[in-house]
């Protein structure tokens, strides 16, 4: 048994408000998922990408354990107008909820959108964005996926090779966008020139290529999520994972990865 809720109404008046000239410098809405989960475990996604948090999962050897209650910002993977949040839900009590809130405040949420779930199942849930995102990945093309897998192959034959320049310019979107949002992309340049000149990378041989952002961004994932390529090693602070060449994006006549 599944249950479904809409709160149609303060999501258009959030709407409005957004859209209201100093109204909305005043108050910069953002939206997040809200999960209370008895049992179980999930899956989420955004706009079909997978999103990061893949939900906890609770067990217990007497078969009672306490509700675990959290909640994240969707802050990626946005477009403009309708976004799409799907749920595959794995246990016997949860429940999923969309809210909107001011930036910098902690509590008067507005809730948008909920699900309930009694049994394993999916559902979805929608809000809609109305302020600017200036996300590299929208300026992509959406024109097919010719010529992806050379890319691919390219970025995989560098990372046997240890060509790094090749490397990073296949990455240059992602490296871009992280600069754009940090403010400068030398750390994260500097970063990736270190551990790929000093650990080997791993090429995966199998790939399954899915379209996202209805086919504006491909995810190449191997086995078990496993990312194209990938580098791992120790350092001073400890150990380190990277992953590589997982969402692409065409611009033009060029494939570029926007993130890992």
């Amino acid at each position: 048994m599944i249950g479904r809720t809409h709160k149609t109404g303060i999501a258009m008046a959030i709407a409005l408000i957004a859209a209201m000239p100093g109204v909305a410098s005043a108050c910069e809405i953002f939206h997040g998922i809200r999960v209370k989960m008895e049992s179980g475990s999930y899956r989420a996604t955004l706009n079909d990408v997978a999103l990061k948090d893949g939900g906890v999962k609770l067990s217990s050897t007497n078969g009672s354990v306490s509700q675990s209650s959290y909640e994240y910002r969707l802050t990626e993977w946005l477009v403009p107008g309708k976004n799409i949040v799907k749920i595959n839900y794995d246990g016997t009590a949860a429940e999923f909820t969309i809210f909107a809130r001011c930036k910098g405040s902690y509590d008067d949420d507005h809730i948008v959108d909920t699900v309930t779930f009694t049994s394993p199942s999916s559902q979805q849930l929608s809000f809609e964005h109305h302020g600017p995102l200036e996300d590299i990945y929208l300026k992509a093309d959406i024109a097919g996926d010719e010529g992806l897998l050379d890319a691919v192959k390219t970025l995989q034959d560098a990372a046997r090779a240890g060509d790094v320049e090749t490397i990073l310019r296949l990455h240059d979107p992602m490296i871009k966008e992280f600069g754009r949002r940090m403010g400068s992309t030398e750390r994260i340049t500097s970063y990736l020139r270190s551990i790929l000149t000093s650990h080997p990378a791993v090429v995966e041989k199998t790939l399954t290529v899915t379209p996202v952002m209805g086919g504006r961004v491909y995810q190449i994932f191997g086995p078990d999520g496993r990312p194209p390529i990938s580098v791992s090693g120790k350092t001073d602070d400890g150990s380190f994972s990277w992953p590589g060449g997982v969402y692409w994006a065409r611009f033009g006549d060029e494939w570029a990865v926007v993130a890992n």
